[in-house]
């Protein structure tokens, strides 16, 4: 860790405040400057020992995940983390069965109805249209985090493995050369998401796939 004095959970607000992610959805990692990531990564490590020793600072908080593909890992990784800081968690992993989705629902109804039990939400979503969706709601529901939508983005993965950078490796991104190698390029969101926050930061990238389908347009652009 790179923390060098002692701080307190006022001290995480005030950090916090420095991310500009606060009261976000959070949909692209380069909706966020070099200097806001660098702010996220510092509020991680602010982090780690209070989850450690168990102190809720989220007590009271509700997160809710929604998973219209299958998920192990991510949705886990969510509902973990926010037990750990004391929060509690509703989760829906099938909606399309066991839903008002199975009835016709709308996203935008079901997201906005979501919001009125849950304090943030994680959803999962194969179409990418969904981030147009996310933009119509705004202020109209709770904070959204992606979990991964469509092929193009999946922002809490790529911040997680630019965090294992960052501990790993040392603040300097700029002096980082990563290659993202996959069999398909066009599909693998989470390089996608790591990818375009190392370029935020300066890293220099290498891409290799073993097949002809490279980056999605929406991700070179």
């Amino acid at each position: 860790m790179t923390l060098t004095v002692d701080f307190g959970p006022n001290d995480i607000v005030k950090q916090i405040d420095k991310t500009g992610i606060k009261g976000q959805h959070l949909i692209f990692i380069d909706d966020y400057s070099s200097t806001e990531l660098e702010n996220i990564f510092k509020t991680a490590e602010m982090l780690e020992p209070f989850w450690r020793n168990r102190i809720p600072l989220l007590e009271g908080k509700i997160l809710c995940t929604q998973f219209f593909q299958p998920s192990t890992r991510t949705r886990f990784s969510h509902e973990t983390a926010m037990f750990r800081l004391g929060g509690n968690v509703i989760t829906e992993s099938n909606p399309l069965v066991s839903s008002a989705a199975a009835k016709g629902e709308s996203l935008y109804d079901s997201l906005r109805v979501t919001s009125q039990y849950a304090d943030v939400i994680v959803l999962r979503h194969p179409d990418e249209g969904v981030i147009d969706t996310i933009e119509q709601l705004g202020n109209d529901a709770s904070p959204i985090i992606s979990g991964g939508y469509g092929n193009v983005t999946h922002p809490t993965q790529g911040l997680l493995d630019m965090y294992t950078a960052y501990r790993a490796l040392g603040a300097d991104f700029k002096e980082m050369t990563v290659m993202i190698a996959t069999p398909d390029l066009s599909r693998a969101r989470s390089g996608q998401s790591f990818g375009l926050g190392l370029a935020r930061m300066g890293s220099k990238l290498i891409y290799s796939g073993t097949t002809g389908l490279g980056v999605p347009p929406l991700i070179r652009a």
